[in-house]
């Protein structure tokens, strides 16, 4: 493995380098969104972060770290501040919670700080490393192990909240069935796998392991990048599953048998047609049914995508269509009244807003093409 990256030392380089830019052409993307928002906002700083953290990697790994010795290990306070940028993020998407800037900064400042120090501590260091460098040592493969440690904590607690909000928001039969989240999933997966290894690449120094980390994640980008283009409503498709994750975690119904509930409706219905009961109402027949009102009007909404009377009048209209074909010699309103409607106006717009005529001008068209009906009458 040593072998292949010291013999493709250059190209793996250039690679890093077009990573670097790749993250950084992300951010400004995000930041010059047409619909920008605090989400986006975010977004592009997480991309921003990582273009920093990949050019120093590029930097260790090409050697040119010594004519940027102030930045040396300032990608640790960075990838500490990615992984609590990371945690709000996912606290958005997930729950649509904002924090607060301040809130939020009582979290960056002190990484922020750290930042500056270690930057001020790599210019009152350079002469000492300079004279080391001229006995053959090379200082910038070495990392402090209190600091490293803070960075793995920091991030590790930013990335198990991130985990586990998911699993709290999303159900594992919701993993199973739906193929988009499962491609989500497995993004996230590759993420928290190459955040363990870049970790690792932290905790080492070793120069293989910088040109690794910064390889799987610049691949990463890349695929980042193939998605967006070829699947471009992929990341609104996971949205949407989140937000109807949301709804079904304050649903009444979830734990219902939706199967029953359908065949109850169809024996009410079409069997003992109950709709032509004209007082019948939302109450009476979620009794029938042991629901609770608000099960079954949820039920109807999300299930049949109608409301109670939109369903109950659609059964109505139904039959009287019936009705209004094979006894073209009974009236209108007679018709109206078997079927359950109390008045002959609600009847008429309630026939129109499911058929688009009046039921005269349904019972016209139907004599016109029966004329033996029409004598009849």
């Amino acid at each position: 493995m040593d072998l292949f990256f010291q013999t493709h030392f250059e190209s793996l380089n250039f690679f890093l380098l077009f990573s670097t830019l790749l993250a950084f052409l992300y951010a400004v993307g995000e930041f010059f969104s047409y619909h920008k928002n605090r989400k986006q906002i975010l977004l592009g700083i997480i991309f921003l972060g990582t273009s920093y953290h990949l050019f120093n990697l590029y930097l260790v790994s090409s050697g040119h770290i010594d004519s940027f010795y102030p930045l040396y290990l300032t990608n640790l306070p960075m990838i500490a501040c990615l992984g609590v940028l990371l945690d709000e993020y996912f606290l958005i998407v997930l729950e649509g919670k904002f924090r607060s800037f301040r809130r939020l900064s009582y979290r960056l400042v002190p990484i922020l700080i750290s930042f500056l120090l270690i930057i001020g501590w790599n210019l009152w260091n350079h002469t000492n490393d300079l004279l080391r460098q001229s006995h053959g040592e090379n200082p910038y493969l070495e990392r402090p192990i209190a600091l490293v440690l803070v960075t793995i904590l920091i991030y590790l607690w930013c990335m198990i909240r991130i985990v586990w909000r998911i699993s709290k928001k999303i159900r594992w039969s919701t993993f199973r069935k739906n193929y988009t989240l499962r491609i989500g999933t497995t993004i996230v997966s590759f993420c928290f796998a190459l955040s363990l290894y870049g970790l690792n690449t932290i905790a080492t120094g070793d120069h293989t392991s910088f040109q690794i980390s910064g390889l799987a994640i610049g691949i990463f980008l890349c695929i980042l990048y193939v998605i967006r283009q070829s699947f471009p409503d992929f990341f609104l498709e996971v949205r949407k599953i989140v937000e109807d994750e949301k709804k079904a975690k304050i649903s009444q119904i979830s734990k219902l048998d939706h199967n029953l509930i359908r065949d109850n409706l169809k024996q009410l219905f079409e069997v003992d047609k109950i709709y032509r009961d004209e007082s019948l109402n939302l109450r009476d027949l979620a009794e029938k049914m042991d629901l609770s009102s608000h099960q079954l009007s949820e039920f109807l909404n999300s299930e049949m995508k109608k409301s109670f009377y939109q369903f109950t009048n659609s059964y109505r209209i139904n039959e009287a269509k019936d009705r209004i074909q094979n006894e073209p010699e009974r009236s209108l309103l007679a018709i109206a009244y078997d079927v359950g409607f109390g008045s002959k106006s609600t009847f008429n717009e309630a026939f129109k807003k499911e058929t688009g005529t009046t039921p005269r001008e349904y019972r016209e068209k139907i004599l016109k093409k029966h004329p033996i009906r029409s004598s009849r009458t």
